[in-house]
């Protein structure tokens, strides 16, 4: 009897420890991963007036605070689970309203997914059934639905908000990497970096546009990787290894360019990730220097910051960026397998 007792007690005694630790999870408060900057955390440095601030940075699934409370059970009898982190992140898009950010992420073959106003995450590494992305680097929100960019895949893949996903652009890409989507058309403009061109595809998946080819003249490419479209609706397209940056208009017609290969400042050494923010200012991460400088639409140098390294404002391979309606600039920091995201002042 007093064993039986004994038994009873523990199995009581454990059920309230469980409670209670179910409980202390479910009530973590969720934090904030753009309030990490402080106000020294600014570019230019005094004496000019800073322009760009240091909000914080992404890096995986326990950005907004690890909260497990659902899994404990299952942490108790086989351990805990590491977060979800970023691998290699490639590209970064953040929707209309701001809300929600995807992040492709090559290595890692998925795309994180962050909801800044629900304070949630979530890791998409397939994209129909068993049908799974191989090297994803580049994402768009076209609408509420996420196209993806996949290399390895030779495609785009295009994720409505509910139900399976599907393929777009076999056959017609080779090697996407980098895209962008114009509200003012309705088309999603892709850049084929092997094919030495950029492809556009309406909402329903077909293509509405080619233009370009390989060579070093207007509206010529040598391994464009990435676009952006501007507040006037003009395309620009990083011209990797033509060391450069092409303004078109939306059919593709060239516009004008700027840059050239050199060390000085202003000069481009491998531009990749490209943005234009409501100014009109074009801003391109250069994977050489490792550094972020921005432009105006006549390519004259506004402002520089950033170098190789781990800590704010630096950089290690940057790759894909992206600026939003709330003025942020979102640098996917490959190398150091996080987003950094600064608020243009």
């Amino acid at each position: 009897m007093n064993h039986c007792r004994a038994i009873s007690l523990l199995h009581s005694r454990l059920g309230c420890v469980l409670t209670l630790l179910l409980v202390a999870g479910c009530s973590q408060q969720k934090i904030d991963p753009l309030a990490q900057g402080g106000w020294r955390d600014v570019w230019p440095k005094g004496p000019d007036a800073p322009r760009v601030r240091y909000l914080g940075a992404l890096t995986g699934a326990d950005d907004f605070g690890a909260v497990r409370a659902k899994s404990f059970l299952g942490e108790l009898i086989h351990g805990p689970t590491p977060p979800a982190k970023f691998v290699t992140p490639m590209g970064v898009a953040v929707n209309r309203s701001g809300s929600k950010v995807a992040v492709a992420d090559s290595n890692d073959g998925s795309v994180h997914v962050f909801d800044l106003t629900a304070k949630s995450y979530k890791r998409i590494d397939r994209w129909a059934g068993d049908n799974m992305f191989a090297s994803p680097v580049a994402v768009a929100w076209v609408g509420d639905a996420l196209w993806v960019a996949d290399s390895k895949l030779g495609a785009v893949v295009v994720i409505p908000t509910n139900g399976q996903g599907r393929l777009i652009g076999q056959g017609q890409l080779k090697r996407p990497s980098g895209m962008a989507y114009s509200a003012a058309n309705g088309l999603c403009y892709v850049v084929d970096s092997a094919g030495h061109k950029v492809i556009a595809f309406d909402r329903s998946g077909s293509v509405a546009l080619t233009f370009g080819h390989h060579g070093a003249g207007p509206g010529q490419f040598n391994f464009p990787t990435h676009i952006a479209i501007g507040p006037d609706d003009t395309l620009v397209v990083s011209d990797s290894l033509n060391f450069s940056v092409q303004r078109l208009s939306l059919k593709g017609a060239p516009l004008s360019a700027f840059g050239r290969k050199g060390d000085a400042a202003g000069d481009l050494a491998l531009p990749k990730g490209i943005a234009v923010d409501p100014d009109g200012n074009i801003w391109v991460a250069d994977a050489h220097f490792e550094n972020v400088q921005a432009f105006n639409a006549s390519g004259e140098l506004l402002l520089s910051f950033g170098e190789e390294g781990k800590g704010v404002g630096e950089f290690w391979l940057p790759a894909g960026m992206f600026i939003d309606m709330q003025r942020r600039l979102w640098v996917a920091d490959s190398y150091n397998r996080r987003v950094q995201v600064f608020q243009l002042l």
